[in-house]
C-alpha cells in the first residue's frame, strides 16, 4: 500500500510539474526508427525532462505543435564551415532547418590546427554542435605542398603524424577529396596509410571519391578497398553520377555499396537532394594544370602553348562526358567581380 501511495504521489508530481517549455500535441519522431506517436515534450533547465501525455503539466511557455512534427536536431554529416561559422556563430542557416550538429572538414579540407579550431569554437560559443574530420588535402599540403608527385617515405610519415595529432586533438576521422588539389596526386597506398592512423583512434574515413563521372565504379571500389585495408568505416560523400554519359548508372553503383555491406563492411553514403554540384570551377581543368597552386595555374594559362592544350583537353572532357557545351557550369559566387555571379561559362 505504501508503495502504491508513493507511486501515485510521484505520478501526480510528474504530471503537475512546472516546466520551462511544454510542447503539446506534436507528432513525435524520435530518431530510433520506431513509428511516430503523439505526445507532449517537457523541457526544464535546457533539457528534455519528460515525453508523454502531460495533460496536467504547466510551463512558462507552451507551444501547440498540432499538425507538426517534433524531432531531435538533425545531423548534417557533410559541412564546410571552417570560415563561415566565424562570420555567423549563431548559425541560423542550420538552426532554422532543424540542424543542431554538423560534421565539417569534409572533402579533404579541414582547419590546419584542429586543437586551435576547437578552442575557437568553444570560445565563440556557437549555437550548434561541431565535429570535424582531418582533411587529407590539408595534411598533404602541410607536409609536401601542392606538388604533382607521390609522397616520399619521410613525407608519408609526416602526414601520418599530422593525422595522429589531429585525432588526439579531437578529430572524428579522416576525409579525402581525391578530385581536388593536392589529393588528386596521391595513390591509394598513401590514403590507406593515413586511414590506418585514423582507424587506430577509432575514427572513420569519409571520401569525396576520385571520380564521379566515367570512372565512378573504380573510384567507389577504391574507397571500399581503403576501408577494408585500414579496417575503418567508410562514408562516401554526396553519392552521385555526373554528366549525361553516366545518367542511369546507379544500377551499377548502388550494388557496390549493398554488396560491401552484405560482406560485413561498414560502408555508408550520403546524398544531397539537388541536381547540381557545388564546387570550384577548377575541377573542369586538367589535373596537371593545377599543380603548384593558383600562381602556377595563372602562368600556364598565360603560356600560349599550354593555354591551347588546356582548352583542347577541356573540350575533350566535355565530349567524353557527353555535355552539349559548358553552359551547365554557372558562377555561383565570385567575390573579385560579382558581375559574373549567375552567369554560365
Amino acid at each position: 500500500m505504501k508503495q502504491l501511495i508513493f507511486f501515485l504521489l510521484l505520478t501526480q508530481s510528474v504530471f503537475s510539474q512546472q516546466y520551462d517549455i511544454l510542447i503539446r500535441n506534436g507528432k513525435i519522431i524520435d530518431g530510433t526508427s520506431n513509428s511516430w506517436y503523439y505526445a507532449d515534450v517537457a523541457v526544464k533547465d535546457g533539457k528534455i525532462i519528460s515525453i508523454g501525455k502531460l495533460s496536467q503539466a504547466t510551463a512558462n511557455k507552451i507551444i501547440d505543435a498540432k499538425g507538426l512534427i517534433v524531432a531531435p536536431g538533425f545531423i548534417d554529416v557533410h559541412a564546410h564551415i571552417e570560415n563561415g561559422v566565424f562570420e555567423r556563430p549563431t548559425a541560423e542557416n542550420y538552426i532554422y532547418d532543424g540542424v543542431t550538429t554538423v560534421v565539417t572538414g569534409n572533402c579533404g579540407g579541414s582547419a590546419n590546427d584542429l586543437k586551435k579550431f576547437f578552442w575557437q569554437m568553444d570560445s565563440m560559443k556557437t549555437s550548434i554542435n561541431i565535429a570535424s574530420l582531418v582533411g587529407h588535402n590539408t595534411v598533404r599540403g602541410l607536409a609536401m605542398g601542392l606538388d604533382n608527385r607521390l609522397a616520399t617515405t619521410d613525407e608519408q610519415k609526416k602526414m601520418e603524424a599530422l593525422v595522429a595529432q589531429a585525432m588526439k586533438d579531437g578529430a572524428v576521422g579522416l576525409s579525402t577529396g581525391l578530385i581536388y588539389l593536392p589529393g588528386m596526386y596521391s595513390n591509394t597506398e598513401e590514403v590507406i596509410g593515413l586511414a590506418k592512423t585514423a582507424a587506430s583512434f577509432n575514427g572513420i574515413y569519409a571520401s569525396h571519391i576520385r571520380n564521379e563521372e566515367n570512372g565512378v565504379v573504380d573510384a567507389i571500389n577504391e574507397a571500399i578497398n581503403i576501408g577494408k585495408a585500414a579496417n575503418i568505416p567508410v562514408q562516401i560523400s554526396h553519392f552521385k553520377l555526373s554528366g549525361p554519359a553516366n545518367w542511369g548508372r546507379s544500377k551499377e553503383t548502388l550494388p557496390l555499396i549493398e554488396n560491401a555491406r552484405k560482406d560485413g563492411y561498414d560502408v555508408t553514403i550520403d546524398q544531397y537532394p539537388y541536381t547540381a554540384s557545388s564546387t570550384n570551377l577548377g575541377i573542369r581543368l586538367p589535373d596537371w594544370a593545377l599543380a603548384g597552386g593558383e600562381d602556377s595555374l595563372k602562368k600556364r594559362i598565360a603560356d600560349p602553348v599550354l593555354h591551347k592544350q588546356i582548352i583542347e583537353e577541356m573540350l575533350a572532357m566535355q565530349k567524353k562526358y557527353k555535355y552539349k557545351d559548358y553552359s551547365y557550369a554557372f558562377v555561383a559566387m565570385h567575390k573579385a567581380d560579382t558581375t559574373l555571379n549567375g552567369k554560365n561559362i
